[in-house]
């Protein structure tokens, strides 16, 4: 029988959680779920020196006002643990997006006290809102660990290595809390002490996964992952093996467009320049005596394109860190605005209305979407390949993969929705390729993360268990297919629209 008074605090926490984490991400505070054991991580001596007295003093400060979980104090180990784990979070990331790698210094773990501190004081519940937080994400973690494994050791749970991987502190008072509340049991046999969910934990559980999806939580990870992998990642090497029509078309769509004398231009996620040196946008704009700024969230990505820009010698060509959206510019800056294969990584609604704000009247939108539609199982070899990934969908009740695109029809809705007219669009059809499968696994798995509503559900052990299983099997898969199994044609479309005059 679950406790009453847990289940209630677990109740409020789960309520108000969709606010903290939305307000905890947009302030850039986050708790290091994302990318252990894929990502080299280095931490200066100076920068954890600061982390350690950041979370010392607010540890303090919680355990005085027993401000954390007034109903069920903690232990002070637990309170050190949610502090000093999302300072050391915020910290990492902070890195990832100055550097484009997990390498903290003195700079990063001042941005990240600055964050927290920032964050915490502007939130309603206060202090309390950090306990919530990390309370059920890590509750999260624990309980989805048990669902899969079905039980698990005690003494492995206790260390967290299979699915806590960021903490190396023992889970020994949230285990307390979980025996108490009902949701976990613990029994014995012949072979060990062991721990499992009960009815009530899977309840539970199923109830953390819909408030983490609702706030956001899964699809920052994803995000999170893509610009660590793709920054890490030869990444024009890996886009062109994959998808080696794209460029043409990207080309033909461009073409659309008409440059007044003078245009200004923005490309919002630019990547590495594909679009902006390699399809000669860069080209077009400064022929038409114009100016073109790129703007792109990742830093790894954004280092590359300068690369780009200084050995095409186009230093005209301005280089912006930010996000669709979010545009770091005013409104009717821009007579046009252009995004390729770059919706469906965002809100798409929050950034086609973003575009669409800092276009003048008159200026035009275009962006080129991979259709909803398109599965990437659709290659013969690919369905043989990812068996593993499907029958393990099957098991956990989810789709096999997440949508691979927006549908045509959705995307112009938005764009009338933003205020633009004259709203029309053109199909395109390009080939998706497995035969590098290295390549493969690396775009859509692991960076794209097109399956993550899979791999999430899965401890983070496990979950690279698998990617090293399909990793070293692809090679075999080609040897044995045709050409002609190793591909598929798939859908997208370039769609423009113009923001009225008046």
């Amino acid at each position: 029988m679950a406790d009453p008074a847990l289940e209630a605090a677990l109740c409020q926490a789960m309520q108000t959680i969709h606010g903290i984490i939305g307000r905890a991400l947009t302030a850039g505070v986050v708790l290091d779920t994302w990318m252990n054991g894929q990502a080299e991580e280095e931490i200066s001596g100076e920068a954890d020196g600061i982390l350690e007295a950041e979370a010392a003093r607010w540890t303090q400060q919680a355990l005085a006002q027993q401000a954390l979980f007034p109903s069920r104090p903690m232990p002070a180990a637990y309170v050190e643990s949610v502090f000093a784990d999302l300072l050391t979070g915020t910290a990492l990331y902070a890195a990832q997006q100055r550097l484009g790698m997990r390498r903290v210094g003195r700079p990063d773990a001042e941005a990240a006290a600055a964050r927290f501190r920032r964050w915490i004081t502007g939130e309603p519940a206060g202090l309390r809102a950090a306990g919530w937080y990390y309370g059920v994400i890590t509750c999260h973690e624990d309980f989805n660990a048990l669902a899969y494994f079905g039980r698990m050791r005690e003494q492995d749970f206790l260390l967290g290595v299979a699915h806590r991987p960021w903490s190396d502190r023992t889970l020994a008072p949230a285990l307390a809390v979980y025996l108490e509340a009902g949701w976990v049991r613990r029994f014995s046999d012949g072979s060990g002490d062991w721990v499992e969910l009960t009815p009530d934990g899977r309840t539970v559980l199923n109830r953390l996964r819909a408030a983490l999806e609702a706030a956001g939580e899964f699809a920052w990870r994803a995000n999170a992952q893509r610009w660590v992998i793709f920054g890490e990642t030869d990444y024009d090497r890996v886009f062109h093996a994959v998808n080696p029509d794209v460029q043409a078309v990207t080309r033909q769509a461009l073409d659309q467009l008409v440059l007044p004398p003078g245009a200004r231009v923005l490309e919002v996620g630019a990547g590495t320049g594909r679009v902006t040196f390699d399809a000669g946008l860069a080209e077009r704009v400064a022929a038409a005596g114009g100016e073109l700024v790129a703007l792109e969230p990742s830093a790894a990505l954004l280092a590359a394109l300068g690369a780009k820009r200084a050995a095409r010698g186009a230093g005209r060509v301005r280089l912006v860190q930010g996000v669709a959206e979010a545009l770091p510019f005013p409104p009717g800056r821009f007579d046009v605005v252009i995004a390729v294969l770059v919706l469906h990584w965002t809100d798409a609604p929050r950034a086609v209305a973003e575009m669409a704000r800092v276009l003048r009247p008159g200026g035009q939108l275009l962006t080129g979407n991979s259709d909803g539609s398109n599965n990437f199982l659709q290659i013969p070899m690919v369905a043989a390949w990812f068996r593993p990934l499907i029958q393990l969908a099957a098991q956990l009740g989810v789709a096999p993969g997440e949508r691979q695109g927006l549908p045509l029809a959705e995307v112009e809705t938005l764009y009338r929705q933003a205020g633009l007219v004259e709203v029309r669009s053109r199909r395109w059809q390009v080939r998706t390729v497995a035969s590098d499968p290295e390549a493969f696994l690396t775009f859509v798995l692991k960076g794209a993360a097109f399956f993550q509503n899979i791999l999430a559900r899965l401890p983070y052990r496990e979950r690279w268990k698998l990617l090293d299983r399909l990793a070293r099997e692809g090679p075999q898969w080609v040897a044995h297919t045709s050409p002609e199994e190793q591909r598929a044609p798939m859908q997208g479309y370039v769609t423009i629209g113009r923001k009225p005059r008046s």
